[in-house]
C-alpha cells in the first residue's frame, strides 16, 4: 500500500486523515505546514501526498510548485474549500492529481487515493531505461497453445515489423501491455524509447498536458515549458492503455495527431513533428462505444485497422500450467530445483474461472512460491479463494455420460482424459509432437493414450 503525506494546518483534519487512511491499509504521516513537509519529503519517501490549499506561511499552492520542482511524478491531492475550487482545477492543469472538497465525504476520498496510486505505479514507463526490458518482452517468451491465442501471436509476427497502429483487446490482466511491449521489441523501434500511459490513471484535465505538453504560461501552475509524452517518445512507441477513457475532445485531437503525425503544446500556437508508433488497448467493447456516442467512430476506424483480440484465461484451458510453469521458473529464478505443481494442484487451477486473467494466475503462484517449504506446489500453498471457488466449481459440474458408456471410476476418467487430449489437439491443429510437448509425456504415451484399446491384463 501507499506511503502518503498529509499536509494540514488544522490538527483535526490531520488526525482525521490519518486514522482514515491507516484503517484502509495505508503508510500516513502529517506534517503541520508547507515547510515541515518539503523536510520530511526530502528525509523519506512519499507515494503521495494529501494537502490543505490554505496554510500560513507557505500555502498548498507554493507546496504544489515545491514539490513538482523537486518531484516531478509526486501525484498530489489538493483539499480545498468551495470557494477555491477553481484555483484547485487550475493546479490540476499545472500537474496536480486531483482535488477533494472539505468536507469530504469518505469513500469519494478513498477512491481519489487509490487512484493517485495507481498513477504513481503506472501512468508513464519509459522501458528503455530497463535493462532487462529487451530479452523479456520477446515473442518467444509469449506462452499460447490455444488456438485463439496461437492466432494472435502469428498476427504479432507479421505486424510488429510494420509502423501500423494496433488496437488490443482484452479483458483486464489477459496481458494487453505484455503483448504491447513485445510488438515494440520484436520491431525496428526496439531500441528506441517505450512510454506507457494508462489514459483512467489520470484526471480529465491532465491529460491533455501529459500527452501533448504545454508551454509556460499557458494556464496558472505552468511555470515552464513540458514536453508531451508524444515528444517523449519520439522515434518510438507510444502505449495507451484503457483508451476508452479518452474524453470525446481529446479523441479529436489524438486523430489529428495520428493523421498529421504533429502534436501542438497547451497554449502553443506552433505544431511540432513527431514520429510515434502508437499501440492501444481496450477492456472495453469499443464498437459499442461507437455506437452509443461516447467513442469517435473515425478513431476507432483508424486503430480497428489492426486489431488483437487476446481471450480471457478462461478460454484458455491449455495455456493454464504451461502458464504457471512459466511463473514458477521466474520466481524460482536462483533456486537449486524448480518447483512442480501437484495433480490435485493442478486440477484446481484448471477449474478456476480466473477472474482476473494472467495477473491473477501470476500473483497466485507467487504466493504459492512464498510460501513453499518443500519442492511442490499443493493446494494448501494456493490462494484460498481460488481453492474455495475452483471447488465449488468441479461441484457444480455435471457428469455426463454417453449412452452405453462405461460409468465406473476409470471409464469416467478415461473419458475425461480422452477428452482434454483432444481439446489439446485442436490447439495445436492436430500437431501430434507438439501436444505431447504441451501434456509433458513421451509421442508414444500420446499415441497409446489416443487409442481406444484397452491394455492387456497381466
Amino acid at each position: 500500500m501507499a506511503k502518503i503525506l498529509i499536509v494540514d494546518d488544522e490538527a483535526r483534519i490531520r488526525m482525521l486523515l490519518q486514522s482514515l487512511l491507516k484503517a484502509n491499509g495505508y503508510e500516513a504521516s502529517t506534517a503541520k505546514d508547507g515547510d515541515e513537509a518539503l523536510a520530511l519529503l526530502k528525509k523519506e519517501e512519499f507515494d503521495l501526498v494529501i494537502t490543505d490549499l490554505r496554510m500560513v506561511p507557505m500555502d498548498g499552492m507554493m507546496l504544489f510548485r515545491e514539490i513538482k520542482t523537486l518531484f516531478p511524478s509526486m501525484p498530489v491531492i489538493l483539499l480545498t474549500a468551495y470557494a477555491s475550487v477553481e484555483t484547485a482545477i487550475e493546479a490540476m492543469k499545472g500537474g496536480a492529481f486531483d482535488y477533494l472538497t472539505k468536507p469530504f465525504k469518505v469513500d469519494e476520498m478513498l477512491a481519489t487515493v487509490r487512484r493517485a496510486e495507481e498513477h504513481a505505479k503506472t501512468h508513464t514507463a519509459v522501458v528503455s531505461t530497463d535493462p532487462n526490458a529487451p530479452l523479456r518482452y520477446q515473442f518467444e517468451n509469449l506462452i499460447a497453445s490455444n488456438s485463439a491465442m496461437m492466432q494472435v501471436c502469428e498476427m504479432i509476427q507479421r505486424v510488429a515489423p510494420t509502423a501500423a497502429t494496433v488496437l488490443i483487446n482484452g479483458e483486464s490482466g489477459t496481458g494487453k501491455e505484455v503483448i504491447a511491449r513485445t510488438i515494440h521489441n520484436t520491431s525496428q523501434r526496439h531500441d528506441k524509447p517505450w512510454v506507457a500511459i494508462n489514459c483512467a490513471a489520470l484526471p480529465e484535465p491532465l491529460l491533455e498536458s501529459e500527452l501533448f505538453g504545454h508551454v509556460k504560461g499557458a494556464f496558472t501552475g505552468a511555470h515552464v515549458d513540458k514536453e508531451g509524452l508524444f515528444e517523449t517518445a519520439s522515434t518510438g512507441t507510444l502505449f495507451l492503455d484503457e483508451i476508452s477513457s479518452l474524453p470525446l475532445v481529446l479523441q479529436g485531437k489524438l486523430l489529428r495527431v495520428l493523421q498529421e503525425k504533429e502534436i501542438r503544446r497547451v497554449g502553443d500556437t506552433k505544431n511540432i513533428a513527431v514520429d510515434v508508433r502508437v499501440i492501444a488497448a481496450s477492456n472495453t467493447n469499443l464498437e459499442h462505444m461507437v455506437v452509443q456516442g461516447k467513442f469517435r467512430a473515425d478513431l476507432y476506424y483508424r486503430f480497428a485497422v489492426i486489431t488483437l483480440d487476446i481471450p480471457p484465461l478462461r478460454e484458455r484451458l491449455e495455456d493454464i500450467l504451461p502458464l504457471a510453469r512459466h511463473f514458477i521458473r521466474i520466481e524460482s529464478a536462483g533456486s537449486k530445483t524448480l518447483p512442480t505443481i501437484s495433480e490435485e494442484a493442478a486440477d484446481l487451477l484448471l477449474a478456476y474461472k480466473w477472474p482476473g486473467n494472467v495477473r491473477e494466475l501470476e500473483n497466485s503462484i507467487k504466493h504459492a512460491v512464498t510460501f513453499l517449504e518443500e519442492d511442490v506446489i499443493t493446494p494448501e500453498l494456493l490462494p484460498p479463494r481460488i481453492v474455495t471457488r475452483a471447488t465449488e466449481a468441479k461441484s457444480q459440474q455435471p457428469l455426463q455420460f454417453p449412452p452405453g458408456s462405461n460409468t465406473s471410476l476409470k471409464g469416467f476418467l478415461k473419458l475425461k482424459e480422452k477428452e482434454y487430449l483432444e481439446q489439446i489437439l485442436t490447439s495445436t491443429k492436430g500437431d501430434k509432437e507438439k501436444a505431447a510437448q504441451t501434456l509433458q509425456v513421451s509421442l508414444a504415451t500420446l499415441y497409446r493414450k489416443l487409442s481406444d484399446e484397452e491394455p492387456a491384463s497381466s
